[in-house]
């Protein structure tokens, strides 16, 4: 029975049309951190957002806490990233697509430039249709591309351990190695995946938190660590919803 994939279909067709027609321009960082500095309630600095997504790497979160950007806002920025890329993956597994509109994918981000005056935002936006790898269009190219497999054969590896490890003096070099060879263990429902016991809901929940990452930076899990995580945890997050979609396809 396919009445399941045609709803998702159809579902699928009118979130990718939403978020093409008419795409506001992107708001850049520059001003979330401006509006946070000034002290403004966390929930004026995410309307000032508006519909922009931004793709910020694990590190970014403790830069922006530093800056002054508050918890809710850091998890606003990783809910609003985490739920397009479950829209993204849905629209490749279903072979749809949100054409190259630059300013309709998450927004990459360049913090770098703000001590220099600039807006925070990276001066390339890769468009929809040349990620490659393996990924679903619009997701960076600093997502590596992953299988269920390696998942299900990794070892397990918590956020709490690599803190652990980090706090015990763990190279960070050797803290990536490890990170990327491993399956991140409760940021996902990993045992949906090994039993094939798929649930639908309009969202999955964003397992790693914004806020969560920024702590770990004040507690000294280095950057090139942070990115690491977030790599890991979106990877496996693509993947979880890969099987998802093309198991509610053969319903």
């Amino acid at each position: 029975m396919r009445y399941g994939a045609t709803i998702l279909s159809v579902t699928g067709i009118l979130l990718t049309a939403c978020a093409t027609l008419n795409p506001t321009p992107p708001v850049p960082i520059s001003e979330v951190v401006s509006l946070s500095k000034s002290g403004a309630p966390s929930e004026q600095v995410i309307s000032r957002i508006g519909r922009t997504i931004y793709a910020p790497r694990g590190s970014d979160f403790g830069k922006l806490a530093a800056l002054g950007v508050q918890p809710q806002v850091l998890d606003f920025i990783q809910t609003r990233f985490v739920n397009d890329v479950e829209l993204l993956t849905r629209a490749y597994v279903q072979g749809e697509s949100r054409g190259g509109c630059r300013d309709c994918f998450p927004q990459l981000l360049d913090l770098a430039n703000l001590a220099s005056g600039g807006n925070g935002m990276a001066a390339e936006q890769t468009g929809g249709r040349r990620t490659g790898g393996g990924r679903p269009p619009g997701v960076p190219t600093w997502v590596p591309n992953a299988t269920s497999t390696a998942f299900r054969n990794a070892p397990g590896l918590s956020i709490d351990e690599i803190a652990r490890r980090a706090a015990t003096g763990v190279p960070a070099e050797q803290l990536v190695a490890q990170i990327r060879g491993s399956r991140l263990e409760g940021v996902i429902a990993q045992g949906v995946i090994a039993t094939g016991q798929i649930s639908f809901g309009t969202r999955s929940s964003v397992g790693l938190p914004g806020s969560r990452l920024a702590q770990l930076r004040t507690q000294g899990v280095p950057d090139p660590v942070l990115d690491a995580i977030q790599e890991q945890y979106l990877a496996q997050f693509i993947e979880f919803q890969r099987q998802r979609f093309r198991a509610g396809m053969r319903v």
